[in-house]
């Protein structure tokens, strides 16, 4: 039997070449193999690293599934980006409603429930209303003309004007002031306004500053004074501060034009402070801002008494060359009738730049609920304005009248006269058409939430600029040139 062949101690392995395709590191590479002992490239460079430890949980054998799992983690990223996105207005209108239950339930110690908002009610007076959840009789406001910057002068505080100041109290936790800004100059100035508490209360003391435009300087093609516009807001905070928002942030306005429908219910005190009082004051409008306000259907008092917007519904104003026109659709009155006339005759209107109506309900709704508008009478709402205004409108060359009450945005013209609907500050659109009036024929219709900027320029140009307010895109623009002789 032949002897067994010696046993080798000298081995020289077999070096196995894996493909680039099981690496992950040559041309066309895509996946590991799952094969534990075969050789792999690893991370090539500190993304690939990162992704290795934030994947390191998954066992190593489904390792293959790692792009498609960096893709799908991506995407989620980016969903999440764009849900919170909306997370500041979520927070902001949690906030809104937590401040408004700790005033209800009287957890709060006195302070303001509603900061001081402004209100234009002729050319030389402005309102000033603000709510605490206490009473105190000694407050008082005080308002003197700026200087340089916006602060008063030592000297000159002790010329401060003091304005006439009431209070009602609604309930133990809602005390309402009026104040009254009247005697303004009649040159354009900034006006600094000091609300006065108790001395055993100074943390109550509020100051703020807001610009007073009644006659338009000789300043050629530049801006002279810019207004914002909306309407219709009620229900919808969580839109309306969406609408705030993008038009606080494309630019600073002088005055605040509001169509009306601030709130869905006027009795109720809550829709004040959460919808309409809370959102105005996140972004200090109410306060250095004043309002020019038209009453709504829904912000309607059959007693009058109009507590957080003062009591005169219909009043007529000069802003920087623009005479502002202000009636109540409510009200299908002959003492209106009456006071428009006169006013349109007047010589503030007859010699202003631009003659400007302001009506919650536009002359010529169109888009409507169409059971309510058929079946319900809502179409005769505010129709005395078609058939016994616009006659005026025409007779006594208005330029543009502005209107809400209708949830999207329109502008028609008819008579060389421009009417235009604005409400989309945050109410549900409207989508359905009832009626088809010919001054929309030519016009625009954009069922989008939007906010409005208009300008008045020293060569006497009236700009309009209808924004979206969820896509910040420009909607529609026209200009007026005045109709006035100079």
């Amino acid at each position: 039997m032949p002897a067994p062949a010696p046993i080798s101690t000298t081995v020289t392995p077999t070096i196995i070449a894996t493909p680039p395709s099981a690496t992950g590191t040559g041309i066309g590479a895509r996946f590991h193999s799952r094969h534990p002992m075969m050789l792999h490239g690893g991370p090539s460079n500190t993304i690939s690293l990162w992704i290795e430890r934030i994947l390191s949980f998954i066992p190593r054998r489904r390792r293959q599934i790692r792009y498609p799992i960096v893709f799908c983690l991506g995407l989620y990223a980016f969903l999440a980006y764009l849900y919170f996105q909306d997370a500041s207005s979520w927070t902001a209108v949690a906030g809104f409603k937590l401040k408004n239950w700790a005033f209800n339930w009287d957890v709060k110690r006195c302070s303001y429930r509603k900061d001081p908002m402004l209100f234009v009610k002729d050319s030389s007076t402005v309102l000033v209303i603000w709510e605490i959840n206490c009473k105190l009789p000694d407050m008082d406001l005080t308002w003197v003309p700026a200087i340089g910057s916006g602060l008063v002068h030592m000297d000159q505080s002790r010329n401060a004007v003091l304005g006439e100041t009431t209070f009602k109290a609604l309930d133990k936790t809602h005390v309402v002031y009026t104040a009254t800004i009247s005697g303004l100059p009649s040159i354009n100035t900034n006006i600094t306004y000091t609300i006065n508490p108790p001395q055993v209360m100074n943390h109550l003391l509020r100051s703020y500053t807001f610009a007073h435009l009644p006659e338009p300087p000789s300043l050629e093609d530049r801006e002279i004074a810019r207004f914002g516009a909306i309407s219709d807001n009620q229900c919808e905070v969580t839109q309306f501060y969406k609408v705030l928002k993008a038009m606080t942030e494309h630019r600073k306005v002088d005055y605040l034009i509001h169509a009306g429908d601030a709130v869905q219910d006027y009795e109720s005190l809550d829709n004040w402070q959460i919808d309409f009082a809370s959102p105005m004051s996140h972004f200090r409008i109410g306060q250095t801002t004043p309002l020019i306000y038209a009453h709504g259907n829904h912000d309607y008092d059959p007693l009058g008494e109009y507590i957080y917007t003062g009591k005169r519904t219909w009043h007529a104003y000069t802003i920087a060359g623009i005479r502002f026109i202000v009636l109540d659709s409510n009200l299908n009155s002959q003492e209106q009738d009456r006071w428009l006339e006169d006013e349109l005759k007047s010589e503030a209107s007859r010699t202003a730049w631009f003659r400007v109506v302001l009506v919650h309900i536009s002359p010529y709704t169109q888009y409507w609920e169409k059971d309510a508008w058929e079946n319900k009478g809502e179409k005769h709402w505010g129709s005395f304005v078609r058939t016994r205004y616009v006659s005026l409108f025409q007779q006594h060359r208005v330029d543009l009248v502005i209107s809400g009450h209708q949830h999207n945005y329109m502008r028609g013209q008819d008579e060389n006269m421009v009417y235009t609907i604005i409400g989309g500050a945050g109410g549900q659109l409207d989508k359905e058409q009832v009626e088809d009036y010919d001054v929309w024929t030519e016009g625009k219709t954009k069922i989008r939430h939007h906010y409005v900027l208009m300008k008045v320029t020293g060569d006497r140009r009236l700009i309009w600029e209808a924004y979206d307010a969820d896509c910040g895109t420009r909607l529609d623009a026209f200009v007026l040139h005045s109709r006035t002789i100079a």
